[in-house]
């Protein structure tokens, strides 16, 4: 059994091996066994890496939505931003303050030197043959003028060329380029201030059309050639400068556009960072594809910063012209403009004031670029580049210089347009300022006073003068103190001094409004005592201490005799004469004591001067101004001064005050005027306050006001009558202008009469001693008898 099992088993092995041998042959061989491993989780990380992606993936593509968004969110802000600001009001623009317009008319009284003054303040060049505007030939006594044109108050006037022939005194007729006699003209008006604003910048707004086209031309070729072709932002441009400024070796280009500049100057500050790249490219990108070029181009030229006129910018190219120039940028030269494109790159490092050589040489390069670019020949070429730097000193630069004058300006501005809004927005100002009329006033001061503290002996001296046109009411010069660029107290407006005998004009104008008084009354000069209600006793005296007795009103008058008209006044009653002060123009409450008769009332040099241009203006009165009108950026006129008067005095009271006036200057405390103007009818009256602490005269020609107060800021005696003080600066005043004698047109309820003084009637002209006066025609008698 066991042996059967055995064979049973080899036969088995046999089969088994036979099997093994047979798969042998037919599968391959078996790999060499390797050391186990362990089990890994490759599903799972495979999962995790898959879910990782996605999960990066979605942050990426939600992030870059949310990007997008925000971005485009941001640029829906920036254009907003862009588009108010760019089609609102760009800038807080200056207000502009300009002096009054010379005008020309037939026979008007005017002297050649007066219009030559006038067109060297211009900046009117002087030439053989006009060939453009701002160009003048003097020959013989004709003046031709190429005049600028300009946007007055009342409307634009293109440029144009007239002819003033002059004959005597006077300017004889006008006449245009053509032969063709013209009945007006005028020079546009002299640019005498820029106010500021709280933005301290300061810009001239220039139209793109009134740029000449070189000034384009030029900025183009320097700062921007592809400017009408990129969009915005231009790749090719950074590459272009980079390889210029290495060819040359210095930086003579930059790589942004102007529009980029433009976008950084007006949005944004000057802060270096890729976050202000990347915004100045959006905005220059917003600008291109909201604007034309033209549009990007006017408002880089009026924006572009080019220097510092004390705290205030200089921004645009049309300011940069007259700040360096002093002339209009379409009067510029090529080497001019060229200068001004050269700025561009570094107005603090190109300063023509302070680095004239430095700034000559990247001049010089910008023309360089103009020849080759052919934009000018090379003949210009090597005119520009002959040409030295000429830059007007920063003293006679567009920093204001009429302080006083100015502050006037500066309250009325206040009252007719209180919203600020408005003023930032360009307001321009056209005034009654006379620049000769200024010129001469701070001359007669700049010398007087010297010599006045040097003959009397005195010292601190302090002076108001004021002028006024009598037929407008406004105001033409003012000083407002000896140093008169001192921008400080006011003494014209602010100052209030006892006006002494300047208030008399005021007694006998009332006086002769009665038809009982005439120039030739009889007034008493008699020792006076007067008694009010509460007992006090006023006992006035003559400055010379002496009495005359009986004298005619006229007499009086001109000679300024105290008691006289103290007599006059209580006569007619103080309360009237209060009343015809404030008829005068004089505002304030005025206490109604005797002593008012004799100018105790304290007024200011302003107040004085609205008096007496009521006078001077036959008894019509005007409110003093100084600003003729108003208008904004575009010429819309927002304020206008109305010259129409209110007839407050009759024409017949008036005229014999006048006369009253004129024996002033003649035979009276002024006749010092007529020895300097024999030929010359003027008028006027001195005033001395007590104890000499004011000295003050009020005179006037047939068209100009002025009055001269002298005292001290602490009250304190001068030692100067009105005559020896004030006077002297008037005189002096009037020495270098052209006055014109007074000529009063008679009026039809007045005639000439002769009046003997001893009687103070009309008598026949060999009766005593006689004057011929004015006096009422209801009282003038044909054949009047001899009495005495």
């Amino acid at each position: 059994m066991a042996e059967k099992n055995a064979g049973s088993k080899k036969s088995t092995d046999k089969v088994s091996k036979s099997a093994t041998k047979s798969r042998a042959k037919t599968a391959k061989p078996k790999p060499r066994k390797r050391a186990a491993r362990k089990p890994t989780n490759a599903p799972l990380l495979q999962r995790i890496k898959q879910r990782t992606l996605r999960t990066l993936w979605h942050l990426i593509w939600k992030g870059s939505l949310a990007c997008i968004v925000v971005v485009a969110f941001y640029l829906v802000y920036l254009d907003a931003k862009i588009t108010k600001q760019f089609e609102g009001n760009k800038w807080q623009l200056p207000v502009q303050v300009y002096a009054r317009a010379m005008t020309f008319y037939p026979d008007q009284y005017l002297s050649e030197d007066e219009v030559l003054w006038e067109l060297k303040r211009l900046n009117y060049s002087q030439v053989n043959r006009i060939n453009r505007t701002g160009q003048y030939v003097l020959q013989g006594r004709t003046i031709e003028v190429h005049r600028r044109s300009f946007n007055f108050h009342d409307g634009s006037e293109q440029a144009r060329t007239f002819i003033l022939n002059f004959a005597g005194k006077k300017l004889a007729s006008i006449v245009d380029k053509n032969g063709r006699r013209v009945n007006s003209a005028r020079l546009e008006p002299v640019q005498i201030a820029r106010i500021g604003n709280e933005s301290n910048q300061d810009r001239e707004f220039v139209p793109l059309e009134k740029f000449p086209n070189i000034l384009k031309q030029a900025l183009l070729v320097v700062e921007d050639r592809d400017f009408y072709e990129h969009h915005g932002v231009s790749l090719w441009s950074i590459m272009r400068a980079f390889y210029t400024n290495i060819k040359v070796g210095r930086t003579v280009q930059g790589g942004s556009t102007l529009t980029q500049q433009l976008a950084k100057n007006f949005y944004l500050t000057r802060e270096r960072s890729i976050v202000r790249k990347i915004n100045e490219a959006f905005i220059a990108l917003i600008l291109d594809y909201r604007y034309s070029k033209d549009e990007i181009l006017e408002a880089y030229l009026n924006e572009v910063y080019l220097g510092q006129a004390y705290n205030q910018g200089v921004h645009g190219m049309g300011l940069a012209a007259e700040f360096y120039f002093a002339k209009p940028v379409d009067e510029l030269e090529f080497d001019q403009i060229a200068l001004l494109v050269a700025m561009v790159k570094g107005p603090s490092y190109y300063n023509p004031r302070r680095y004239p050589e430095r700034v000559q040489e990247r001049r010089d390069l910008v023309l360089r670029l103009l020849a080759e670019s052919g934009h000018i020949s090379t003949n210009e070429f090597r005119l520009a580049l002959a040409r030295p730097i000429k830059i007007q000193t920063l003293k006679n630069s567009l920093h204001k210089s009429y302080p006083g004058y100015l502050e006037l300006v500066n309250r009325e501005l206040k009252k007719r347009l209180p919203n600020q809004e408005i003023v930032n927005a360009g307001v321009r100002i056209f005034t009654y300022f006379d620049l000769q009329k200024q010129s001469a006033m701070e001359q007669s001061i700049g010398a007087g006073i010297p010599y006045l503290e040097r003959r009397f002996k005195t010292k601190q001296l302090e002076t108001a003068m004021i002028s006024v046109n009598i037929e407008k009411g406004g105001v033409s010069a003012l000083v407002a103190g000896r140093e008169v660029r001192y921008n400080g107290f006011n003494r014209v407006l602010d100052t209030k001094r006892n006006i002494g005998s300047l208030v008399k004009p005021a007694v006998y104008l009332t006086a002769l409004e009665q038809s009982q008084y005439n120039l030739g009354t009889l007034l008493d000069d008699s020792p006076l005592q007067v008694t009010d209600e509460a007992g006090d006793t006023w006992k006035p005296e003559n400055f010379d201490h002496k009495f005359r007795g009986y004298m005619p009103l006229f007499r009086a008058f001109s000679r300024s005799i105290n008691i006289p008209v103290v007599n006059l006044g209580l006569d007619i009653g103080v309360h009237n004469v209060v009343e015809s002060l404030n008829k005068l123009g004089i505002e304030e409450k005025i206490n109604q004591y005797p002593s008012l008769l004799l100018g105790a009332i304290e007024l200011s040099s302003f107040d004085v001067a609205q008096m007496y241009t009521t006078i001077a203006s036959g008894g019509q009165y005007r409110k003093l101004t100084s600003i003729s009108a108003m208008t904004d950026a575009v010429g819309r006129v927002l304020y206008e001064h109305n010259v129409d008067a209110q007839k407050r005095f009759s024409a017949d009271a008036s005229y014999m005050t006048k006369y009253g006036l004129k024996r002033v200057t003649k035979d009276g405390t002024a006749r010092r005027i007529n020895a300097h103007f024999p030929s010359i009818q003027l008028a006027g009256k001195t005033g001395t306050s007590n104890d000499l602490r004011d000295s003050w005269f009020a005179g006037f020609d047939h068209n100009t006001v002025t009055v001269t107060w002298l005292g001290r800021d602490d009250n304190r005696p001068t030692g100067l009558t009105g005559a020896s003080g004030a006077l002297e600066l008037y005189i002096r005043y009037l020495k270098p202008l052209n006055p014109q004698a007074i000529a009063d047109a008679r009026p039809a309820g007045v005639r000439w009469a002769f009046v003997n003084e001893k009687t103070g009637k009309q008598a026949p002209p060999w009766c005593g001693k006689v004057i011929q006066l004015p006096i009422r025609s209801s009282e003038f008698e044909p054949r009047a008898k001899c009495v005495q």
